[in-house]
């Protein structure tokens, strides 16, 4: 019995201890990883990003930028969210790289490049794009029928995923 009184005491503590670091590591790695908001009068963004945004969303305005540190050749980039919750990446230079509607908005397309924009009045006309994500190696678009479609570069359809 007696040592029954002493096991379940140090299993306890045990507990507690292994609690108390995996709290403290979870806690760790979110602050690592939460990206730094700035107030929007202490960030600039390029002049093509700003450009970009009057002409494709003007009636939304910039609810947050937030500055980011990119791992990739292309450095610090930033990630603006509209009022309406349409998230743009910025390339260092400006350019964007990737645009995200919320769920339920479609993008607007006038700024895809015009094969791609062809492609889909032809194949999916009526329905709306929620993604798009440009690299050098072409685009990816997500559509709201949870299509995926791959062009190259110069918007050359390549496939589609489901």
């Amino acid at each position: 019995m007696w040592k029954l009184l002493l096991v379940i005491p140090t299993c306890l503590i045990f507990c507690a201890c292994s609690n108390a670091a995996q709290s403290n590591r979870t806690n760790n790695f979110r602050e690592d990883n939460q990206l730094k908001s700035k107030p929007l009068e202490n960030v600039t963004l390029p002049d093509s990003a700003l450009a970009f945004i009057k002409a494709y969303f003007p009636n939304i305005q910039i609810l947050e930028v937030k500055v980011k540190k990119s791992p990739s050749a292309t450095g610090t980039f930033h990630e603006v969210i509209l009022a309406d919750r349409t998230e743009i990446d910025f390339g260092k230079l400006g350019n964007w790289i990737e645009v995200k509607a919320p769920d339920g908005i479609g993008l607007p397309t006038v700024f895809f490049p015009q094969s791609i924009q062809s492609y889909l009045k032809e194949n999916y006309n009526g329905t709306a794009v929620e993604s798009i994500d440009r690299s050098s190696k072409g685009y990816k678009l997500e559509l709201t029928n949870d299509n995926k479609l791959y062009f190259d570069t110069k918007g050359k359809f390549l496939r589609k995923k489901k």
